[in-house]
């Protein structure tokens, strides 16, 4: 196996003669067939000189086939012929004119054809395995014969170091001071890797994963300033269009089979917008995918031009200090409240917004009770579970990074094996609102039946002493409001979208009065039908909004209005489900004349 050191020697020597490109070496994963893959690089052009490039495929069984390159400037790349997935190819590659020279010929090897995804976003994606509960049986797997399909590429980050390709059995033995490589690698993307390899079974082709997220960085970041600028109330500065230009762009001669996508807290701050009215981040990511697949896809028959984007939503710690992430939810899915729609077509999405740390509250860190922080006279109570835990696997940053990111991949994964592979074949989505009613006191909330499937909606359990179902209704028909911002004064509120994408300004109106349990009471819910839930708010009145889901008020996530407990938080807690264990997908609709309207574009009619 050639080292980092190896190939750097090898490009040295090659200086002013042809490289390969440093994302293209042994152990890649190609794009399968029916698609077109490449391999590309670069080349030093002097003169009137007219280099020439031929790529020489060799498989480990058969004949090989050349195919001639193409130069544009100092780059080349060489098509090669679409390929079955699997095989062991060699790949020989000659630049003859280079220099005064005979021939300069590269090679790698160890090559092989399957599916190619590209990992992207910020910290909760760069999130590497040396932080996630389920680390230590990603290794065993591994060792015993299982996802031996899969290969990893990572571009270096401020939370994950290089790696070349190579197999992710090999990264298990790989071992620097008791660490193996493997633990530096994103943790979401290798365990959407890995279950998707479980979803297919023994029909799964070679998985390969190219992650390339930085840690702390925005949407604006990812998409070119022209793009972005599409959308109005998006803010431009000048680290706009950094990984664009430098973690994408050197990837888009590369043939893939998608994209992943785990981002949105730093954009917490800034306006969610609407994609319908073309504002903020509703509006930018959609118009981001658009642009990667413009550019990954402009050579036909590579890329499709419809290429699959899966996304996570946040998880509850995930506000950056900032209020309204349920608003972030709604945006983060084009504001259609579920996905595909026409904002995002060809998309699928897994919800993470239940996902939180198992011990999330660091209460007993903070005051000094675990056995790497002790305080001196520090009282604590009930923080063994907690500390245990923290002594098997660290935080990075604390619980804004969920430790527990084997749940995201496995929803990623089924969502996108039930979208891609094997269209419903696999639940993909938990409930999605459809309409709602209220009579004689009575809220029934409907949930659309054909996304239903065979699923039924379902109600797990929850506080009901507590009201703690975050099934909440409006009591004051004026503070509606989608995302709020500080006013001129703390009296104040600045509604950044009133639901109908306008700015509103509250004189006198603090925003805690938006977000209180007052203004938002939570209410038990009742009953549940096949697709259905029925909850009593005889109590209040008339009330004028319903949601779901939204955590606004600091309650954190879903154990958020729980008695205190030294327990951690249960996986998947929020109590409206699929039968087949999805979540519902976070909501809020108007209440007018007894019947739901949702935001549009989402439409909520079925009453």
């Amino acid at each position: 196996m050639r080292t980092l050191g190896m190939l750097m020697a090898m490009a040295t020597q090659a200086a002013g003669l042809i490289t390969f490109s440093p994302h293209v070496n042994d152990h890649m994963v190609l794009q399968q067939a029916p698609e077109k893959s490449g391999v590309f690089g670069t080349l030093n052009v002097t003169g009137d000189a007219t280099p020439t490039v031929t790529a020489t495929i060799t498989p480990a069984s058969g004949s090989p086939y050349q195919v001639n390159g193409r130069v544009t400037g100092n780059n080349w790349i060489a098509y090669l012929k679409p390929t079955q997935a699997g095989g062991d190819y060699k790949i020989s590659v000659t630049c003859t004119g280079c220099s005064s020279d005979a021939p300069n010929t590269i090679e790698i090897e160890d090559v092989t054809f399957g599916d190619v995804w590209y990992c992207a976003g910020q910290s909760n994606m760069a999130l590497p395995l040396l932080h996630t509960i389920s680390r230590n049986d990603s290794v065993k797997a591994l060792q015993q014969g299982q996802f031996n399909n899969i290969r990893l590429h990572q571009l270096s980050g401020n939370m994950n170091p290089t790696m070349l390709w190579t197999t992710a059995l090999n990264t298990t033995k790989n071992v620097n001071k008791g660490v193996p490589e493997l633990f530096g690698f994103s943790a979401t993307c290798y365990y959407f890797g890995q279950e998707l390899s479980r979803q297919m079974g023994a029909n799964a082709p070679p998985i390969g994963l190219i992650h390339t997220a930085w840690g702390g960085s925005t949407a604006e970041q990812w998409t070119s300033n022209q793009t972005s600028s599409l959308c109005k109330n998006v803010t431009l500065n000048a680290g706009s269009q950094e990984w664009f230009d430098t973690r994408l762009m050197p990837f888009s001669q590369m043939t893939v089979k998608g994209f992943t996508w785990y981002q949105g807290e730093n954009d917490m701050g800034n306006v969610f917008g609407n994609s319908e009215y073309s504002t903020g981040y509703s509006c930018e990511v959609p118009k981001m995918v658009a642009e990667w697949r413009s550019v990954f896809s402009k050579e036909p028959g590579t890329t499709s031009p419809t290429a699959p984007f899966g996304l996570v939503t946040l998880a509850p710690s995930g506000t950056e200090g900032h209020p309204d992430i349920g608003a972030m939810y709604v945006a983060q899915l084009g504001s259609y409240g579920d996905m595909p729609n026409a904002a995002f077509p060809n998309t699928f999405y897994a919800h993470a917004f239940d996902l939180g740390d198992p011990f999330g509250n660091i209460t007993c860190y903070r005051d000094g009770c675990c056995p790497n922080n002790l305080k001196p006279g520090a009282f604590c109570h009930g923080c063994d579970q907690y500390c245990d835990s923290l002594n098997k696997t660290n935080f990075y940053m604390g619980p804004i990074h969920p430790r527990d990111k084997l749940p995201v991949g496995q929803r990623l994964a089924q969502a996108c094996y039930g979208t891609v592979y094997e269209p419903n074949k696999a639940p993909v989505r938990g409930p999605i609102i459809s309409g709602c009613n209220v009579q004689n006191g009575k809220l029934t909330v409907n949930f659309n039946k054909q996304l239903l499937g065979t699923d039924t909606v379902t109600v797990g359990d929850y506080q009901r002493h507590n009201n703690a179902s975050f099934l909440q209704v409006l009591t004051n028909s004026t503070l509606f409001c989608l995302q709020t911002a500080a006013g001129p004064t703390r009296s104040d509120t600045f509604c950044r979208d009133n639901g109908d994408g306008k700015a509103v300004m509250f004189p006198g109106v603090p925003s805690g009065d938006f977000q209180s349990l007052t203004t938002w009471p939570m209410v038990n819910i009742d009953a549940a039908g096949p697709s259905s839930i029925t909850a009593d708010v005889s109590a209040f009145g008339d009330i004028f909004g319903i949601r779901y889901a939204f955590f606004n008020g600091g309650y954190g996530d879903c154990c958020g209005l729980n008695d205190p407990t030294s327990d951690p938080c249960p996986i998947a807690s929020c109590p409206l489900k699929s039968s087949s264990g999805l979540p519902a997908t976070p909501f809020i609709a108007r209440v007018k004349d007894g019947k739901c309207e949702c935001l549009a574009p989402q439409v909520c009619d079925e009453n």
